[in-house]
């Protein structure tokens, strides 16, 4: 796995995969760790959760699900996870852009200020 410095795009999620065992750990992690800018998986079989933790800046919740789903194994699809994971996708929509961002729209608020009192 990248061990990459935690920076401003590190977010931390978590997902849950009704179908998984103990033996697929090793399986899933070897797919996730391909993804550029994981930094950290933890697995909680018990619960068939996974903790996640990656640059957001880097990668997007909708490429891990992708992976996931392309490898056979699919996420919960009760309501609360649907919700939680579009919340994650749109999150990691804004992180990317802010990542890509050139600089602030009001970088000289001097602009403003001369236009509002003409």
């Amino acid at each position: 796995m990248e061990m990459v410095k935690q920076g401003d795009f590190s977010v931390h999620r978590s997902l849950v995969l009704p179908g998984m065992a103990d033996d697929d750990v090793q399986r899933i992690q070897a797919c996730l760790n391909e993804l550029p800018g994981m930094q950290q998986i933890v697995f909680d079989v018990g619960r068939r959760k996974i903790a996640l933790t990656y640059d957001a800046s880097r990668l997007g919740f909708w490429s891990i699900e992708q992976v996931l789903t392309g490898a056979g194994w699919l996420l919960a699809d009760d309501r609360w996870s649907r919700m939680r994971y579009a919340w994650y996708r749109y999150l990691d929509e804004n992180a990317r852009a802010n990542a890509e961002a050139k600089g602030a729209c009001c970088s000289n608020p001097s602009d403003i200020y001369a236009k509002r009192h003409k």
